[in-house]
């Protein structure tokens, strides 16, 4: 079952018209000021819409107000960082973690373009 998910996740990423880039290696990247011990570990990242879609893990009260979202721009590339803000102390443990969207246009980032984001991925 996971493996069908994460195929649908893979061929949902082809099928979208701009680039996400997950950057989980252990190169600093100065554009972005908070520590790389700070970001929230992400499940997955796609564009749907004009929207970039993180999946993170959650406790059942986890939404998109709840992150700080750090962004910039360097040779045509959008960098995101994220960090949580609160902590979800709810008790319905979604193993499958939750989508939040986040608007690219709200940062200046025009359909198309490179997005990288710098938070490290791990596996639900």
């Amino acid at each position: 079952m996971k493996f069908a998910s994460l195929a649908a996740v893979i061929a949902l990423a082809f099928t979208t018209s701009a680039c996400v880039i997950i950057d989980a290696d252990d190169h600093p990247d100065t554009s972005v000021n908070i520590s790389k011990t700070d970001l929230e570990p992400i499940q997955g990242a796609t564009i749907d819409k004009g929207d970039l879609v993180i999946r993170v893990s959650s406790n059942g009260c986890t939404n998109a107000a709840d992150f700080a979202v750090e962004s910039s721009r360097r040779d045509g590339t959008a960098s995101f960082a994220f960090t949580r803000k609160r902590p979800d102390l709810c008790r319905a443990l979604m193993a499958e973690g939750v989508d939040l969207r986040f608007p690219l246009d709200a940062y200046g980032v025009e359909r198309g373009a490179k997005v990288r984001v710098r938070n490290p991925l791990v596996r639900p």
